[in-house]
């Protein structure tokens, strides 16, 4: 057994219901076993009949939308979280539920405290879903692991092409439970895990940062060193402010 294909650190699974902490307990990416097994068929279930050429599509003309009209834009503030989910919500058959997504993705790893916002957030997106079941966590953590690991490939791939440096993988480490011991784990090399445990959006997470990416063909950085996620886990600009100008970015 890899280190990637080892359990991960369980979660608490006495836990109020339509609670972030709930969430946590319901989804597959903290469950193990038989339940991971489920969830998991779950999360792909819904993905496969989800075409990714025409999320990237779509994702392509939300974006020349917002940008349509504007000299500046914050790449990581106003598309590179709220198109992607927006897009991936609307294939899901849910309406643009992006606006709560992204507090409840912040709050979604059992190291974080969940604030009241990001509980009312979620409560908003399971009654969207149909109230608190395992198809509903199923489609939340699609959407919430879509938000800040396609940020982070839409920022990455941005900045690699405007600057000519290497672009760096979002999401750096993981964290597993290896011999009675929770330990991290480094992803370098597979952005998108491996294993049993391997990201089963790939392709649609790589389709929707290629439309973005496409729609902003002729913008270039309005600074030469952007602010960074500060994080252990995580490489990704905070904030990436591009304005109008001759360089384009490469599709991931």
């Amino acid at each position: 057994m890899t280190s990637l294909s080892a359990p991960v650190p369980p979660v608490p699974h006495d836990v109020p219901r339509g609670s972030i902490a709930w969430l946590r307990a319901s989804v597959a990416r903290f469950s193990n076993g038989p339940d991971h097994v489920r969830r998991r068929a779950l999360a792909v279930d819904l993905l496969a009949p989800v075409d990714p050429d025409s999320l990237r599509e779509k994702a392509f003309r939300r974006t020349h939308r917002i940008v349509s009209g504007l000299d500046v834009v914050d790449v990581m503030v106003e598309l590179a979280r709220p198109v992607p989910v927006g897009v991936l919500a609307e294939a899901l058959g849910l309406p643009d539920v992006s606006a709560d997504v992204v507090p409840v993705a912040a709050a979604y790893h059992p190291h974080v405290e969940p604030d009241p916002a990001a509980e009312a957030a979620l409560t908003r997106l399971i009654a969207v879903c149909g109230g608190p079941t395992e198809l509903a966590a199923a489609r939340i953590g699609l959407l919430v692991q879509a938000c800040d690991a396609t940020a982070g490939l839409i920022g990455n791939e941005l900045f690699a092409a405007l600057t000519g440096k290497p672009a760096g993988q979002p999401v750096l480490a993981t964290r597993r439970r290896i011999d009675g011991e929770d330990v991290t784990v480094s992803l370098a090399g597979t952005p998108f895990g491996a294993g049993p445990r391997a990201c089963p959006g790939s392709r649609h997470a790589r389709a929707l940062a290629a439309g973005v990416l496409e729609a902003l063909h002729g913008f270039r950085l309005t600074e030469t060193e952007p602010s960074w996620v500060s994080s252990p886990n995580l490489r990704m600009p905070s904030v990436l402010p591009v304005t109008r100008g001759r360089t384009a970015p490469a599709v991931c």
